[in-house]
C-alpha cells in the first residue's frame, strides 16, 4: 500500500535492493567534494529519482541511459530553491530562537539541518540547551518543507513552482501524516550523519590527543567541543609517517561520512516523491491549480 511505502526503511529497501547498490554513492559521494558542481548533480541525480517515485515507477536508481543534461538541469532549480528557501528559513529562525541558535544547512548532503557556534580559539560547539533543541526541531520541519518544495519545483521544471507556498501548505492540510512521515525520514537522516560526525571526531580525537574533543557544560547548555588549534599544534610535532597515516584515516573517515551522507540524502529525497505520488501528479495542472480531486489516496 502507498501509505506505507512512504518512510525511511522502504525508501531504504528501494535504494539497496539491487546489487551493485553502493556503486552511485561512491561516485557521487566524491562529487560532493566539488564545490557547487557536485552539490547540483547530487541533487539532481537524488531528484531524478525522486520524479520516477512520484509518477508511480517502482525502481533503484538508474545507473545506465542518464541524461546527464537533464540531471544538470534538475539540480539546478534544486539547488536554487534550496539556496533561496534556506536563507528565507535561516532568517525565520533566527527570528524566533535568535542568530547564536542557528545554523541553518538544510538536505544538501545529511537529510536535514544542523546548528553550531563558532566560538574561536579553535572551538566549534554543538549546543544541547531547550533554546538550541527547539530550533533544532524548527529546522527538522522546515528541512522536510524544502525538500517537498525542491520536488514540487523539479516535478514542474522551473523554480517558481517551488515556491508556490498556497499549494505546499495545502498538501500539508490535506496530508499531515504523510508530512510529517516525510520529516521523520529527514530526521533519521540527520541524526545519522550528526552522530557519525561526533564518532569520527572523538575516534580522531582519542587517537591523536587527549583535549582536541570533549564534552562540557557551562551556563545551562552542554556543548560538544572540537578545538582545531589543539589539533594543529600537535599535528605539527609528529613524524612524517605518523602525519601521513593521520591524514589518510582523517580523509577515510570524511569520505564515508560523504557516502552516508549521500546516501540519506537520496533516500530522503525519494521519500518525497513517494508522498507526491499519494496526490496523483499525472492528474496536476497548472503549478497555480489546486490539488485534484480525491486526494491524497487513501489506502
Amino acid at each position: 500500500m502507498q501509505s506505507r511505502r512512504l518512510g525511511f526503511v522502504a525508501s531504504w529497501n528501494m535504494l539497496t535492493g539491487e546489487r551493485g547498490w553502493y556503486k552511485p554513492i561512491v561516485v557521487l559521494a566524491l562529487l560532493s567534494w566539488v564545490p557547487f558542481l557536485g552539490t547540483i548533480a547530487l541533487l539532481g541525480y537524488a531528484y531524478e529519482w525522486a520524479r520516477l517515485a512520484a509518477w508511480g515507477v517502482d525502481c533503484a536508481p538508474r545507473r545506465q541511459g542518464i541524461d546527464y543534461l537533464k540531471l544538470l538541469k534538475t539540480g539546478g532549480w534544486a539547488y536554487l530553491i534550496l539556496l533561496s528557501m534556506s536563507l528565507a528559513c535561516g532568517v525565520v529562525l533566527s527570528v524566533l530562537f535568535g542568530v547564536d541558535h542557528v545554523a541553518f544547512l538544510p538536505l544538501s548532503f545529511d537529510g536535514a539541518g544542523t546548528w553550531g557556534v563558532w566560538q574561536g580559539e579553535g572551538r566549534y560547539l554543538f549546543m544541547f540547551s531547550p533554546r538550541a533543541l527547539a530550533s533544532l526541531v524548527g529546522q527538522v520541519v522546515l528541512g522536510g518543507f524544502i525538500l517537498a518544495a525542491m520536488m514540487r519545483g523539479v516535478v514542474y521544471d522551473g523554480f517558481a513552482a517551488g515556491w508556490r507556498l498556497d499549494r505546499l501548505a495545502q498538501m500539508i492540510v490535506c496530508d499531515p501524516g504523510g508530512f510529517m512521515r516525510l520529516v521523520g525520514v529527514s530526521a533519521i537522516g540527520c541524526a545519522a550523519a550528526l552522530m557519525y560526525s561526533w564518532a569520527s571526531a572523538a575516534i580522531m580525537g582519542a587517537i591523536a590527543s587527549v583535549g582536541i574533543s570533549y564534552f562540557e557544560f557551562y551556563d545551562g547548555a552542554l556543548y560538544f567541543v572540537f578545538n582545531s588549534e589543539h589539533l594543529l599544534r600537535h599535528l605539527f610535532t609528529l613524524s612524517p609517517t605518523n602525519a601521513l597515516g593521520g591524514f589518510l584515516l582523517s580523509t577515510a573517515f570524511s569520505f564515508i561520512g560523504s557516502a552516508l551522507s549521500v546516501a540519506m540524502q537520496l533516500v530522503a529525497t525519494h521519500a518525497a516523491g513517494m508522498w507526491f505520488r499519494r496526490f496523483d501528479v499525472g492528474r496536476w495542472g497548472l503549478s497555480s491549480d489546486p490539488l485534484p480531486d480525491g486526494v491524497p489516496h487513501e489506502v
